[in-house]
């Protein structure tokens, strides 16, 4: 039993949620200076079947409570511990809104968040940073004091903090913007890993203090003794070299700590926490890590127009700081969210309908309790993790653990990846420092459905880059890795590890179609074949490409070689500012292609069948008359003396033939008609000793007539010349027999300017680009349409 002012005894044997209500209203007198005559606990807007209730009900005064006016403010609070969901609390936000409240805090055994309702504009409010007191509620100026104080909201305020702790390295280590990012975030994966063990007391400055009392010269700093834990923590991430080190002074890190103790990342939103660090990432590092970031407008088309949904799987095997795959994590959870709002509205709706509309507090009471568990149940499905980080069996858990990969080769781009997730609602399960042109853990061939990424420009992979050769080449081998792997990812994870194993010691440019047999090969090539690799059979891809790879003569190959492989989708050229903010001069356009099916390669290669035997048909003519027009020059040349010796052979049963030429298939990456290749003449019938002398006697004549090695080069030249025809010609028919509608768009402004700055004031015609495609998509690429 509890004792309930507001309700005297209470039983909570089976109401946990009870003990959290009557703290908020000891709260509430105690700490808000409310009187219990001012509140009031499950209260009802009116009778009925539809009527709301409300955990706690605060009124300006007890006048205004035993008038029935509108109260000042509305709490509802739930059991449990964590991020706080709106969600959760569909009955004090209704009883709220309905009563006419202007404040309402949504609160659980650990968190609350505050908002300030709007009145007249259902559903819009604005969240804030603390509720207010009796003081305040008493006067309407100090109110309005209250609330525009309070109108920089935590995600302010934690990226200031952020920037805080950036300027404190500089000051304190001279740290460049690089390493001082580096360390802040070593910092916070420290602070999660506290906050994960449930050590939170050791991450606070109080601690630090009384812990340095008994720590006497030791081998390690506590800092220090405290990074290599969550080293330890995270080592099958592969975040972290073995000898990596959080490099400053123990003052520092305290200082640091006495930034970040108030904040609790575990359970703070993410539509805050994410938003900050995001925010932090582009205004403070932008121009030093400019490589790492896609703007943000840009990553947001492509990922609208690739539309992943619940259960794709999505690799970014170039994530940098992994804009692309929180998008990604943002895209699919909106849609989860919407699917369970509207269940969960469906479920009120269906159990509110049980109840007549005069039903007493008693029946009202039994509908609640039914709406709140079926709703607790159903919110359930939006938890990304466990409560120790880890992953959870929830419609969101399967997204954040089981669909979201990527890798980066720089160790800085992968941890800042890696915190960017966690920030924004985790899904860092998947994401690994390493050469993204390797498989590693579940990142394999043929595996995922949607791939998105922004690969390194200007880079080169050459032959002295090989499988196993460096940290982010190689690949474990050890029995647990590999029973751990299997376990998950089957049998296609064993082929494809083999393969790598195997490979070792090897080029990585052997590894591809396009950098196999070369010296070396553009990055942004080998991506673009990774990529194709990567994806099942009909898996879609956005890719962001150098146009010279789309419109320069000399990476036709890449073309044609693509052309082979996916369908292209559609291409959107990008404003040169696009990336002038990072340094890069590099025009660039979208890429979007989906990857054949079985059906397309069958129907690609019928194509070309046919276009053999189609042109066949004019240039086998072409070619036999081309061989026969040369004939004689290549014998004698219109020289006398050899058209003698030619006709004392033929009496003698003895000619000068020309083999007919063989046809091979082409090689390379380019498809084209076979190759014709030509051999020299050779001699047809029985050897005499006077045919024997004459065809020496030929052999020496000949060798000072110089028109016969010239018709023969000809001749071949000739050959060669029309294979290159038909090969045009086959090219022409197989482009028109596999013809599809293509999407191209230019738009002048993509929400960015040449100096990086984004927002609701810089033009951007993505939005109108992306209706124009999602129009040219329903008209030309339903189902069953090529």
């Amino acid at each position: 039993m509890v004792w309930a002012p507001l309700r005297r005894w209470v039983d909570v044997s089976h109401k946990p949620e009870e003990v959290v209500r009557q703290l908020w209203v000891r709260r509430l007198h105690l700490d808000g200076g409310f009187s219990l005559q001012q509140m009031d606990q499950e209260r009802r807007t009116h009778s009925g079947r539809r009527s709301p209730r409300a955990d706690i009900v605060v009124w300006r005064s007890e006048a205004d409570k035993q008038a029935g006016r509108e109260p000042v403010l509305v709490v509802e609070t739930k059991a449990g511990e964590g991020v706080v969901r709106p969600a959760d609390f569909w009955q004090g936000e209704s009883y709220a809104r309905s009563a006419g409240a202007r404040f309402l805090v949504l609160a659980n055994a650990s968190s609350h968040i505050v908002f300030e309702l709007a009145k007249g504009v259902p559903g819009r409010a604005r969240q804030i940073n603390d509720w207010p007191k009796a003081a305040d509620v008493g006067d309407e100026k100090r109110l309005e004091e209250l609330v525009n104080r309070l109108e920089v909201f935590d995600r302010e305020q934690f990226q200031r903090v952020l920037f805080e702790c950036h300027s404190l390295l500089r000051d304190n280590h001279a740290m460049t913007p690089d390493r001082a990012f580096d360390t802040i975030s070593k910092v916070l994966f420290l602070k999660l890993h506290v906050e994960r063990s449930r050590t939170h007391e050791t991450f606070t400055t109080k601690y630090l203090d009384e812990a340095a009392r008994f720590l006497n010269s030791p081998r390690l700093t506590l800092h220090e003794q405290m990074f290599e834990q969550t080293k330890e923590a995270y080592s099958a991430d592969d975040l972290f070299a073995k000898d990596d080190r959080l490099e400053i002074s123990p003052d520092t890190f305290r200082d640091l700590v006495g930034k970040l103790e108030r904040f609790n990342l575990s359970k703070t939103g993410e539509d805050i926490k994410g938003i900050a660090f995001e925010r932090f990432l582009g205004r403070t590092f932008r121009g030093e890590l400019g490589q790492f970031f896609t703007p943000r407008p840009v990553v947001e088309f492509i990922v609208d127009v690739l539309d992943p949904k619940e259960g794709e799987v999505v690799c970014d095997p170039a994530a940098g700081s992994g804009g692309f795959l929180i998008r990604v994590f943002d895209h699919v959870r909106d849609r989860i969210a919407a699917d369970i709002a509207a269940e969960r509205q469906r479920l009120i709706d269906t159990i509110t309908a049980e109840y007549s509309d005069d039903a007493d507090d008693a029946a009202l009471d039994d509908r609640d309790r039914r709406i709140e568990i079926a709703v607790e149940e159903l919110n359930k499905q939006l938890a990304p993790s466990g409560p120790d980080g880890g992953p959870t069996d929830t419609r969101v858990g399967r997204l954040a653990w089981q669909c979201i990969y990527g890798t980066d080769k720089e160790p800085r781009a992968a941890r800042t990846a890696k915190m960017n997730m966690i920030m924004h609602g985790d899904g860092h399960g998947g994401i690994h420092w390493h050469d993204g042109l390797v498989d590693i853990n579940g990142i394999f061939e043929g595996r995922f459905r949607v791939v998105v990424t922004n690969p390194p420009f200007g880079a080169t992979v050459t032959s002295s880059q090989r499988i196993g050769s460096s940290p982010e080449t190689d690949v474990p081998d050890d029995p647990d890795y590999r029973r751990r792997q299997q376990k998950r990812y089957g049998k296609e994870w064993l082929d494809a590890h083999h393969r790598v194993i195997d490979a070792r010691g090897r080029k990585v440019l052997d590894q591809f179609e396009i950098g196999n047999g070369t010296t070396s090969r553009k990055t942004e090539q080998m991506f673009l074949e990774r990529c194709l690799r990567l994806l099942e059979p009909g898996g879609r891809l956005g890719i962001v490409l150098p146009n010279g790879n789309l419109n320069a003569s000399s990476q036709a190959w890449l073309r044609r070689w693509a052309e082979g492989k996916a369908l292209l989708r559609a291409v959107v050229a990008l404003p040169p500012e696009t990336f002038k903010y990072s340094g890069a001069s590099v025009t660039a356009s979208v890429v979007f292609m989906d990857k054949f099916t079985e059906d397309d390669a069958q129907r690609w290669e019928q194509c070309w069948t046919d276009a053999f035997e189609a042109t066949e048909q004019e240039f086998g003519p072409r070619r036999d008359a081309l061989l026969s027009s040369a004939t004689d020059a290549l014998l004698h040349s219109d020289d006398a003396e050899l058209r003698d010796l030619l006709d004392r052979l033929g009496a003698l049963g003895v000619t000068r033939v020309l083999p007919r030429p063989t046809r091979a298939r082409r090689d390379g990456l380019v498809r084209g008609a076979p190759t014709t290749t030509l051999r020299g003449l050779t001699w047809q019938g029985s050897a005499t000793a006077a045919t024997r002398e004459l065809k020496k006697s030929y052999t020496e004549r000949a060798a000072k007539v110089p028109g016969l090695t010239k018709a023969l080069a000809s001749l071949r030249t000739a050959l060669k010349d029309l294979d290159e025809q038909q090969t045009a010609a086959m090219w022409k028919h197989v482009r028109e027999a596999f013809d599809y509608p293509v999407f191209m768009a230019t738009p002048k402004s993509v929400g960015i300017t040449a100096t990086g700055e984004t927002g609701d004031n810089v033009p951007n015609d993505l939005p109108t680009v992306l209706a124009a495609w999602r129009q040219f998509k329903a008209e030309n690429l339903s189902e069953g349409v090529a």
